[in-house]
């Protein structure tokens, strides 16, 4: 059973993959899987190559890397087009009976492995505040938020939605029952809990 939890920056996926690990999922992060990338060389000379004054030392200044593609859609293009292959294959290669996976970004070439979409819904302005209480400004905010996938556009693809207006202890609840019900689901069907191999 593989289960995908998307949803907007600042929107509480991370809390959502801490709630799954604890209903006993195998949890990936997308964007630690990226931070990892980061430290490997080989992934760092392809960033180099495509931008070339975020590398220095052999290592890449985030903070350089997001000013530039959050303010120009085709150089973030370039980015996901280095990194999303590599994400995507760590998460295709996981053979976990039971995975969630934390997506910040719509993966076309691993959503169609997953057997639930929970989608995670949040008001806008929760989002907002958030992202400034992570050290950006309410610009930056809303350039990351811009830069995704409308929420709107999430949820038409997710199979559950939770919604995450309320308190951190609703959200416990709230994420926990559709987790329950999905354990249940894959219970009934004990093909989609094998071990892969």
């Amino acid at each position: 059973m593989r289960v995908a939890i998307i949803g907007g920056i600042g929107s509480g996926k991370s809390e959502v993959l801490k709630i799954a690990k604890e209903k006993g999922f195998f949890c990936l992060s997308a964007d630690e899987i990226n931070a990892n990338l980061l430290v490997s060389p080989s992934y760092i000379a392809k960033i180099a190559s495509a931008f070339p004054t975020v590398v220095k030392d052999g290592a890449v200044d985030k903070k350089a890397l997001a000013s530039i593609v959050f303010s120009d859609d085709e150089q973030l293009e370039t980015l996901n087009a280095i990194a999303h292959p590599e994400i995507a294959k760590v998460i295709n290669e996981c053979a976990e009976p039971l995975v969630a996976a934390e997506l910040p970004i719509v993966l076309e070439s691993v959503i169609g492995g997953f057997d639930e979409i929970l989608f995670v819904s949040t008001p806008y302005r929760t989002r907002i505040k958030r992202l400034k209480g992570r050290g950006l400004d309410e610009s930056q905010a809303k350039a990351r938020m811009r830069a995704q996938v409308k929420p709107s556009e999430l949820k038409k693809i997710a199979t559950y939605t939770v919604d995450n207006s309320g308190s951190l202890d609703d959200l416990r609840v709230n994420a926990g029952k559709i987790f329950d019900e999905i354990l249940a689901k894959c219970a009934d069907s004990k093909d989609k809990c094998a071990k892969t191999t």
